[in-house]
């Protein structure tokens, strides 16, 4: 079987501003700023896993033929 790399990130955002945060770190130190009205659930974290177009060309093909 081979193995396929792939590249993740995480992209971290307010669901009510619509704010996106640079880190997990950024959004989690809004939630704790007394300042700030955001709180844990107005966070988001979307993961976009990237895969290279060689490694579609593996899925794409059958058992028999890799």
């Amino acid at each position: 079987m081979k193995r396929i790399h792939c590249t993740s990130d995480e992209i971290y955002k307010n669901k009510k501003t619509n704010k996106q945060y640079a880190s997990k770190e950024e959004a989690e130190a809004d939630v704790k700023n007394p300042y700030s009205q955001t709180k844990q659930e107005d966070i988001t974290c979307d993961v976009v896993i990237t895969v290279p177009p060689e490694a579609l060309s593996l899925l794409s093909k059958s058992k028999d033929e890799v």
